[in-house]
């Protein structure tokens, strides 16, 4: 299958989210972060060559305490958060897709690190593509398990 990765607005990645990260969530419309809009948010999707949405996720300038590179504030550091493919399409390549391509524009925007809080679901996935874990296994509440995980850039 062939996987377009491009820009996309913060609200095209609603339904994305809601079907696969937060189907408690009351409406689509509900499926926001605080920060979606913020002038350093990135979103990407990745499409079938027929143009579908077959996953998203959102890129944000964050730090983190908790994470161990995070003293150097001169680079900037990027958070990976709300990736989802939606089910039909796991396995094909879109989340290494949108994971490679979040890679290289968190590079081009600065970054040598690209963390995110995986849900223990996603664990092997984020080891295969390189990211290493930074803690313990963390709740989320109506969420579930995850641990911090960064990848060098």
């Amino acid at each position: 299958m062939t996987i377009y990765v491009k820009s996309i607005a913060p609200e095209d990645t609603q339904s994305v989210r809601h079907r696969v990260l937060w189907p408690h969530r009351a409406s689509v419309e509900s499926c926001t972060i605080d920060i979606d809009a913020a002038e350093h948010a990135r979103h990407l999707g990745a499409f079938s060559a027929g143009g579908s949405l077959l996953g998203v996720l959102s890129l944000f300038e964050q730090r983190s305490d908790r994470f161990p590179h995070a003293f150097d504030d001169s680079v900037p550091l990027y958070r990976l958060r709300a990736m989802g493919v939606l089910p039909e399409y796991r396995r094909m390549g879109v989340g290494e897709s949108l994971v490679n391509e979040a890679c290289g524009l968190a590079r081009q925007l600065g970054a040598e690190w690209l963390w995110c809080d995986a849900r223990e679901v996603a664990f092997a996935f984020y080891e295969a593509l390189e990211f290493e874990y930074l803690s313990q296994p963390f709740e989320i509440p109506l969420i579930g398990p995850h641990r911090m995980m960064a990848r060098a850039l």
